[in-house]
């Protein structure tokens, strides 16, 4: 995303929708999360390659959610879920494979 598309992003209606997403990933919680939840979504691309979208997806909330509480930190499952779908499309990019 480019500077202005983040600008245009910021000064538009949908930032009403993504501020609360920005707001808690900014937190020591959201950042632990994100990085908790990349490294389980590329562990799992690398070990559960043939199983489809919805059995990664739920392994991928239970190894997330078994590591937060590990660490002490309790979140809710959709604030988990969007981290998981953020990762996928990160893991995409970063493979050259486009996001859909």
């Amino acid at each position: 995303m480019t500077f202005w598309e983040k600008m245009k992003a910021v000064f538009s209606n949908i930032w009403d929708f993504l501020a609360p997403f920005v707001k808690l990933f900014m937190s020591s919680a959201g950042m632990i999360l994100a990085e908790v939840a990349m490294k389980t979504v590329t562990e799992i691309a690398l070990t559960m390659g043939d199983a489809d979208g919805d059995a990664k997806r739920k392994e991928a909330l239970k190894r997330i959610q078994a590591e937060l509480i590990g660490k002490g930190i309790a979140l809710g499952i959709s604030v988990i879920n969007s981290a998981i779908e953020a990762a996928v499309q990160r893991l995409k990019v970063v493979s050259g494979r486009s996001p859909q």
